[in-house]
This record gives C-alpha cells, sequence and structure tokens, in this order.
C-alpha cells in the first residue's frame, strides 16, 4: 500500500526542477529490437544521436554496450579516472533519446512513471534522453515505496530530484550526538535540508522549532508532503532559500554540507559537490545569522583528503583562518563498506571517517 499523498489532489505551484523536454529532435538514427545493440552503442560514441523505436529494453541494452565500451580500455581503479568515466558515460548517453506521447513512454513494455503526468501538466509531447527516464523511473519507485531511515519512525517519499542518503554513518554520529546535547532546545536550524531527515531527528529530540531551508523547491516540496502525512506534525517550517534565509535565533546550526570539490551539473550535484569559494560563503552567512554562544554543527567527511593530499579540508581551514568560530568538539567514526548488494564501484574504506565539526559563534 502507498502511503504518499496521491499525484491528483496535488496542485503544482512551483516551477519545479525537471528534466527539460524537447519539442523534437532532428539528426537522429531510429534503433529499434532488430538492430545490432553493439553497433548503435559504437555509433552514440562516435558522436551520433539515436531515438528508440520500439521496446524500452532495447534502450537498456544499447547503454550496456556503451558501459561495456567505455570500461574495456580505461582503469577505474583510481578516483578521478573513475568519475572521468562517469562524466564521458553521461555524455554519450545522453545522445539516446525517447518519444514521450500524452505523458507516456512511447514504447512497448515500458514503465509506467507518475512524474510524467505531475513534472509536466503544461506539455503532453516530447522528448527526453533515455537516462533521464531511467532516473525519473528510480525516483519514482523510491517515491512509491518510501525510505525507512536511522532515527526516523516513519518512511520518507523524497520528491524528484530530492537528495537523501544512502549511507548512515554520518546520521548515526549525529543521533549520538544530539543524544548529549546540553544546549537549549528552543530553535534549531537545518541548512539544506535535503528529504528532511536532519530536521525530523532534530524534531525528535525535543526542539521546540525547527526551521528547514533548502535553495531546491523540490526538496521543500519533499518535506511538506511528508510532514502532511504525520499525525501530529512535527513542528517544522519550510523556507525556500540559500542557506540561512532570515533566521537569525536558532540556538543551533546544522548542515550536511557536499563533501567533494567538482562540477555541478544537477540539483542533485549540490548535494555531493562543492565549488569554489561555497564554504568560504557558508562561513560568511553563518557569522552574520549566528549570534555568540550558539552552535554549529557540521557534518563531513574525509574522502577528498584522503585521495588527494591537493585538497585542503575547508572545515579546518576556517578555523586556522579565523577566529568567528571555536571548535568545540570534533567526532569521528569509520564508514562501513558498500553493500554487497550495491552495483556501486566497491572502494577502500579503511582510512574513510565521517566527521562531526560542533564549533562555537566567538
Amino acid at each position: 500500500m502507498n502511503h504518499h499523498p496521491q499525484t491528483e489532489s496535488i496542485c503544482l505551484a512551483e516551477p519545479w526542477i525537471r528534466p527539460e523536454p524537447l519539442d523534437t529532435v532532428t539528426d537522429v538514427i531510429i534503433v529499434g529490437r532488430h538492430d545490432d545493440t553493439k553497433e548503435a552503442a559504437k555509433k552514440l560514441c562516435d558522436g551520433a544521436s539515436a531515438c528508440l523505436g520500439d521496446l524500452y529494453s532495447t534502450g537498456l541494452a544499447i547503454l550496456a554496450e556503451v558501459r561495456r565500451l567505455l570500461s574495456s580500455d580505461t582503469q577505474l581503479d583510481s578516483y578521478e579516472a573513475s568519475r572521468s568515466n562517469r562524466k564521458l558515460y553521461r555524455e554519450i548517453s545522453h545522445r539516446l533519446f525517447v518519444r514521450i506521447r500524452d505523458r507516456e513512454i512511447a514504447l512497448r513494455k515500458a514503465p509506467s512513471i507518475g512524474w510524467l503526468s505531475e513534472l509536466y501538466p503544461d506539455v503532453a509531447d516530447f522528448y527526453l534522453t533515455f537516462p533521464q527516464l531511467q532516473g525519473l523511473n528510480s525516483s519514482w519507485q523510491w517515491y512509491e515505496r518510501g525510505i525507512a531511515l536511522p532515527g526516523l519512525e516513519a518512511r520518507l517519499h523524497p520528491f524528484y530530484g530530492t537528495y537523501f542518503p544512502t549511507r548512515y554513518d554520518h546520521l548515526g554520529l549525529f543521533s549520538e550526538w544530539l543524544a548529549e546535547f546540553a544546549g537549549s532546545r528552543d530553535v534549531a536550524l537545518d541548512v539544506g535540508t535535503g528529504c528532511g531527515v536532519l530536521a525530523l531527528m532534530l524534531s525528535g529530540a525535543g526542539f521546540s522549532r525547527v526551521l528547514a531551508t533548502d535553495i531546491n523547491p523540490n526538496a521543500i516540496e519533499s518535506v511538506r508532503r511528508d510532514l502532511a502525512l504525520m499525525s501530529p506534525s512535527p513542528p517544522i517550517e519550510l523556507l525556500a532559500a540559500d542557506l540561512f534565509g532570515d533566521e537569525r535565533e536558532a540556538d543551533l546550526v546544522v548542515f550536511n554540507p557536499p563533501w567533494l570539490r567538482g562540477e555541478v551539473e544537477g540539483p542533485l550535484d549540490e548535494a555531493v559537490y562543492y565549488q569554489e569559494g561555497f564554504f568560504d560563503r557558508f562561513f560568511d552567512n553563518a557569522a552574520d545569522h549566528m549570534a555568540s554562544g550558539s552552535r554549529l554543527v557540521l557534518l563531513f567527511c574525509n574522502l577528498a583528503q584522503e585521495h588527494s593530499t591537493d585538497n585542503v579540508h575547508p572545515i579546518q581551514a576556517e578555523l586556522s583562518a579565523s577566529t568567528r568560530f571555536q571548535l568545540a568538539q570534533k567526532l569521528e567514526r569509520s564508514v562501513q563498506p558498500s553493500s554487497k548488494r550495491t552495483r556501486r564501484r566497491k572502494r577502500s574504506t579503511k582510512r574513510e571517517m565521517v566527521e562531526l565539526w560542533e564549533l562555537r559563534r566567538g
């Protein structure tokens, strides 16, 4: 049984982040189940564009062959090599298009994706790339089934384009810290709330008022829908804003920032990668919005520093360069290896640590 709000009862008032629909595609070859998938994949790798003509599974087969072609002559044992390979795969795979007709995938044996009706009320017939459809499909499955996260009783139903954690070491670390927090529990601010897990943990820990901000309207909608399912609804206020918004009274500010420096190509990337100057801007905002004596908790990971000595730890850099914040305490926990069931590339986690930095406003 599904426990999320029914989509037909929801009025879409926001300009949701969504894959951009294309009115038409030109200079494409039509590929189907009778075509050689290896040849089709090679053409995509050589720069051609294609559109699927019959079965959804044909697209799966072609992109599987693209992956094989890219990995056959490439060493992927380093972080940078693996990331470069993913970027190239993204570029090539987005040359494979699919037609959407009357907000349904115009292919046989295609999945039914509710996002096509909900995110595209303004257009019925258009084109998307096959990877975009794969993303919509997996997101819809998560939304329908819901996800269980440590420290929460209720399952969450992440709206499309909303980040949610798939590793939980940092959540456990935060839960332990929160249980011991001896400060005021009047007002807490969750910056960049994503699916809302930290805001819900703060509410569950007895904070009288929790403000959750996010620049991504999909994330705000995601938390709004989940709060509407909870009875009684937790005292969480939502604000679509960049970083702090106008809040200046929080006793505790919590932030789970991006952990890796890199290019941002979409809303989910903003939760994973940060660009030059991001942490400078964050700490400037924090200094302007936090009262003396209030606490700032950042959840981070040493992943980037472990893979490259050139990566400066942004929190350490702030503490070294300024007296705006003082370190109250730092907690660490070893990262558990990926599940054996995951398809993600396995990497060594022996020296990888999640970190909790508790800072005091000077």
